[in-house]
């Protein structure tokens, strides 16, 4: 209400994704997030930049410093806003890739950095492009690998379809087993294996192979290519046991679902080596018969070909 009584509508905040993906439709301009020799490989496998993509959301994680004994629930509840997180960022930018009319984004790279107090910021970016290709793909595909390992794995027949990931964590309390193996002064310091340390960590590299299998088989991929590994440490005070501690691990595998692409014609077979005699004396020889090559499918043809025989989508 204002000063007379009339009733006055609060101002609306535009939608920053939204006014971002305005711009990208009025756009006439691209750009190649990557060296020269990246843009020519991705030139020579039939795919052209439309522009760099970008999404990212921040996330309010909480605070772990209270509360009881890290628990599987509590554990369970983090990594599913992990995940969520992460998939917000990665189809924002899949947005701004059809924006742009691309069909797909190379060199993703996905990142997670502490933003203020008890939360995280997530971003993917990377180069959209656009096959030169009659067929459209019903959805943009994603993939870490530039233009280099993109040419790489369409001329051995495998097409990337999706960026995967794996996330797990796990937790350990500072039990008195590892107070024992963690002491000074029980045989040669640094030589002893702490258990506690090991079954922790080797508890969330197998969950985020696990999740990144699941992932695979869920976006129809026969395999993965990996990008990077990583694993991090955190701790606190226990609530609940005076000069104690839990650990939590959190570990993530970051690839690309990968489909193979059948042929649609027969391997060109290659011309003999010519052979130079030593001998001077000429002799008619009949000169081998060169095969002839029968024409391929541009590559962009056949992956969209291969994943409408798969899904049975119209691309």
């Amino acid at each position: 209400m204002d000063a007379a009584g009339n009733h006055v509508s609060e101002p609306v905040e535009p939608d920053p994704q939204s006014t971002r993906l305005d711009r990208l439709h009025r756009t006439r301009s691209w750009s190649f997030s990557g060296p020269v020799g990246e843009f020519a490989a991705a030139s020579i496998a039939r795919f052209d930049p439309v522009g760099q993509v970008f999404g990212t959301t921040v996330l309010y994680l909480g605070s772990l410093t209270g509360g009881p004994c890290l628990t599987t629930s509590l554990y369970n509840d983090l990594l599913e806003r992990l995940s969520a997180a992460r998939k917000v960022a990665l189809e924002r930018a899949v947005a701004e890739c059809q924006a742009l009319g691309g069909d797909g984004i190379i060199g993703v790279r996905m990142s997670s950095t502490k933003f203020l107090s008890d939360t995280m910021e997530f971003t993917v970016e990377g180069t959209a492009v656009r096959a030169r290709s009659h067929t459209r793909p019903g959805a943009p595909f994603t993939t870490h690998v530039c233009g280099p390992d993109l040419a790489k794995l369409l001329r051995a027949d495998w097409m990337p379809v999706a960026l995967v990931f794996g996330i797990a964590l796990a937790s350990r309390h500072f039990d008195d087993s590892m107070f024992r193996q963690t002491r000074r002064g029980l045989g040669a310091a640094g030589n002893r294996e702490v258990a506690g340390y090991t079954q922790l960590v080797n508890d969330a590299r197998h969950g985020a192979r696990t999740a990144l299998q699941a992932a695979v088989q869920d976006r129809g991929g026969r395999g993965a290519v990996v990008q990077d590994m990583t694993l991090h440490y955190s701790e606190r005070e226990c609530p609940l046991f005076d000069q104690h501690a839990d650990y939590l691990a959190e570990a993530t595998i970051l690839g690309s679902a990968i489909v193979p692409l059948k042929r649609s014609a027969p391997t060109a077979q290659r011309a003999p080596l010519a052979i130079m005699r030593l001998d001077p004396r000429p002799e008619a020889t009949a000169k081998p018969a060169v095969p002839a090559i029968i024409p391929r499918p541009s590559l962009g043809d056949r992956a969209w070909a291969y994943r409408s025989r798969r899904t049975g989508q119209t691309w």
